[in-house]
């Protein structure tokens, strides 16, 4: 190994660190925050769920019925009708940053975390 590829390796090493950063930090700064998932089908909201609450949720797709269950303040797509059940084999999610996508349902689960600003702002000018 060339003095090159250490320079390489090096710069390959602190750029996968800097691609991780944010989302370290983001996620450290929502733990413990208010979340709520919101499921929608087509772009257009159907369902908004508290994730404290434990609970099961049917909701229509394209392919039929989806369930959707949320215990321990995360939630997973439970059961559905597509090929391959790649939105059921996606598991438990927490995190805000992680959706879950039935794309032959046409349904988003999204997490969001309640604060108390309102979410069609983006910025502030004074």
């Amino acid at each position: 190994m060339n003095k090159a590829d250490k320079i390489c390796v090096v710069l390959i090493i602190a750029a996968s660190i800097l691609i991780y950063l944010p989302l370290f930090i983001t996620d450290r700064i929502n733990e413990g925050k208010a979340k709520e998932a919101i499921v929608r089908y087509r772009d257009r909201e159907i369902l908004k769920i508290d994730l404290k609450q434990d609970k099961v949720y049917h909701v229509s797709g394209t392919l039929g019925d989806v369930k959707i269950e949320v215990k321990d303040e995360a939630i997973r797509v439970e059961k559905e009708n597509s090929p391959y059940h790649l939105c059921s084999r996606q598991g438990w999610v927490k995190d805000a940053s992680r959706p879950i996508i039935c794309l032959p349902n046409d349904i988003v689960v999204d997490i969001e975390v309640k604060d108390g600003a309102s979410s069609s702002d983006d910025a502030v000018i004074r």
